[in-house]
């Protein structure tokens, strides 16, 4: 009887065990459900073919089913191909539920259009780049459905920044086509793929730099792929250090030619193999101990200087390429290291340009990146953005608290362009100190109120210099009037033998140069200038009439041979356009005279001449408008007006003693005006 009931609990503990080891493997199981979709195109209808990229995803497939994926393969696959594949994946990982962990792995052509990544299908044939789109897979909309997933961490490699096919000078006449406004497009699509952002739990990792291309290979394998693959089956490494490495061995290997990049917001940690319980960590001899340990700008300067450029290679972000050049100036990899900084500066603005989406920002990228291999993207795609929305923030007397949120382990935002610090949640939780109490607390922090500052299209500030070329027509008058015992000149005028007035107008062409400087405060623009011309405005003219058998010729003559202007300007900016108004004071070096000669010349003879400068006030506005970053066109009106000057004309014959005439002559005119100005 003892026997039996010794056995029942025997078999009781078993079955408990058999049980228990039964949840323990469906747990395992659960947490380590791994779904890929693997694509791999090479055999293209219509652009280069790809030799190595089948080779690529074959390999890479084959590794990660060794790592417990569930793998989605398409090879050489259509775009009906492609897209039901990665409907098949997205099922899958939705099926799966929470903590799976979904990879997306790509080898083939991929182009950059308008700032978006696009993944060419085998049999894409677009006649235009604008037809790309419809012919494509989008890396955004696959990880925007693969967000929609309860998927805790979503990884996508691209060995797809390989030579764009649409770049070559054949290849862009064939795709040229006549749009519906009449503009002629070629290729759009530039070299390499765009910048992305990833969302939390996302690891994105690109074979080559933003905006830079990658190589297929000389062997079987990409050099990307092929560093993959040696380095994947680390038991234990987070993936951050692995594509650490995987950068070290493709820039080893291309010379420095090529250098993958990659972005994280994972928010647990993830590695491709696990550590088994006899793997001690960071147990290979040639890792480095920088590759774990972000290098400080101390741990730079005390590093060789071979050791600290790959360290800063390694890393490959912004703060670090500059500690390296603070620490080593002079070292011969420096300007590479510039290079690179320049780079990502620009990539990151053409990422926050895309994303404004708005006509300014289109345009402040042209004259910020003048050379810029996006700058004709920029061009073509401000010309049909909408403008600047500006949104001016919300005011709450009290505004709610955001709940808490996970940290997230990324050191550096992917669309940094300062010296990296840790990114900031939402909703930060801090650490307060009740009075009373004295202990620490967690509470979130009030939620801060979004705020989009009005941003000025051009800085309009600074010294500016400009040359320009104007039309002017000066309309003057002169009078005359007689002075003397006999007053034989006013006589005369009464009489009709000399005119009370004669006109001196008339118009020509001039150009000149200015120079000036302008202070901008907001949309508001004020400054001063000076301007001087060469001119030849205004004329001369005479009459001659002959009542009582004496002909009597009266001339003169008011010409201004030079204009210059001091003035002060006020405007407003809109973007890319200027509106001014400018007044001051104008001078002019002025060549005027008159006379009265009488025939036959026996009768008193007057003459008079009053060169030299004279002066007044000259007042008027215009329109700027900004085609570059340092260069603007400006048209502009200008009204002068030197006054009324007044001079005599001596009686020459010395018929009549103390006789003189009079003569004023006004000088006023109007110059419309039009040029270039560069600012400093």
């Amino acid at each position: 009887m003892q026997i039996a009931i010794t056995i029942r609990r025997r078999l009781a503990l078993l079955l408990g065990l058999a049980c228990a080891a039964l949840f323990i493997s469906a747990a395992a199981a659960e947490a380590q459900r791994r779904i890929a979709f693997v694509v791999g195109n090479g055999d293209y209808r219509s652009v280069a073919k790809l030799p190595n990229a089948l080779n690529d995803a074959s390999a890479t497939a084959t590794v990660l089913r060794e790592a417990g994926f569930d793998v989605v393969p398409a090879t050489d696959a259509t775009l009906g191909g492609m897209r039901e594949a990665l409907a098949s994946f997205i099922g899958k990982v939705g099926q799966a539920g929470p903590g799976t962990t979904a990879l997306v792995y790509y080898a083939g052509h991929a182009v950059q259009l308008d700032g978006s990544n696009y993944l060419l299908p085998v049999d894409v044939r677009p006649e235009s780049s604008a037809g790309i789109p419809g012919q494509s897979l989008s890396l955004s909309d696959i990880l925007r459905r693969l967000d929609a997933t309860a998927a805790v961490a979503k990884i996508v490699i691209l060995d797809a920044c390989r030579n764009n096919p649409f770049v070559s000078q054949d290849l862009a006449r064939g795709l040229s086509l006549h749009l519906v406004d009449g503009a002629t497009e070629g290729a759009r699509s530039e070299a390499g793929l765009a910048r992305i952002e990833s969302r939390s739990g996302t690891f994105v990792a690109f074979a080559t730099s933003p905006g830079a291309t990658a190589a297929d290979g000389a062997g079987s394998n990409s050099p990307f792929t092929q560093a993959l693959l040696r380095q994947i089956r680390e038991p234990g490494l987070p993936v951050e250090q692995l594509f650490r490495r995987i950068r070290l061995d493709v820039h080893d290997a291309t010379g420095g030619q090529q250098l993958p990049w990659d972005t994280s917001s994972l928010i647990s940690d993830f590695s491709f193999f696990a550590r088994g319980p006899a793997t001690p960590p960071g147990t290979r001899a040639e890792t480095p101990a920088s590759l774990s340990v972000r290098p400080t700008a101390a741990a730079l300067r005390a590093m060789p200087a071979a050791d600290a450029y790959r360290a800063a290679i390694a890393w490959d972000r912004p703060d670090i390429y500059r500690g390296f050049l603070a620490a080593q100036p002079d070292d011969e990899r420096a300007l590479l290291v510039h290079r690179l900084v320049s780079q990502r500066t620009e990539e990151a603005a053409w990422a926050e340009t895309v994303r404004a989406g708005d006509a300014e920002s289109y345009r402040l990228f042209v004259r910020l990146f003048a050379g810029s291999q996006h700058a004709g993207e920029a061009l073509r795609l401000a010309a049909t953005a909408p403008p600047r929305q500006t949104r001016i923030a919300a005011v709450c007397p009290v505004c709610p608290a955001a709940a808490p949120q996970r940290a997230r382990r990324a050191s550096v935002s992917p669309r940094a362009t300062a010296p990296s610090r840790p990114p900031v949640a939402p909703g930060p939780v801090r650490r307060t100190r009740p009075a009373a109490q004295g202990a620490n607390i967690d509470q979130p922090a009030p939620a801060p109120v979004p705020v989009l500052p009005l941003v000025a299209g051009p800085r309009w500030a600074g010294l500016h210099i400009g040359g320009f070329l104007s039309a002017g027509r000066q309309d003057g008058g002169v009078r005359f009037g007689g002075l003397g015992p006999q007053n034989s000149v006013a006589t005369s005028i009464q009489a009709g033998n000399v005119p009370a007035n004669l006109s001196s107008s008339g118009e020509r062409v001039l150009g000149g140069a200015l120079v000036g400087f302008a202070i901008q405060a907001g949309s508001v623009v004020f400054g001063a200038e000076t301007d001087f011309s060469a001119a030849h405005l205004g004329g001369r003219s005479a009459v001659s009439v002959n009542p009582f058998g004496v002909q009597v010729t009266t001339s003169a003559r008011n010409e201004l041979f030079t204009l210059g202007t001091v003035r002060a300007r006020v405007g407003v900016a809109f973007g890319d356009l200027l509106i001014f108004g400018t007044g001051g004071y104008a001078y002019g070096r002025a060549g005027q005279s008159g006379s009265i000669v009488p025939n036959p010349s026996a009768n008193p003879t007057y003459v008079g001449v009053n060169p030299g400068l004279i002066g007044g006030w000259a007042a008027g506005g215009g329109v700027e408008y900004a085609i570059g970053p340092r260069i603007s066109l400006r048209l502009d009106y200008l009204h002068y007006d030197l006054g009324s000057q007044s001079f005599a004309l001596g009686e020459t014959t010395g018929l009549i003693a103390g006789e003189i005439a009079t003569i004023r002559a006004s000088t006023r005119g109007d110059v419309v005006r039009a040029g270039v100005n560069l600012t400093f």
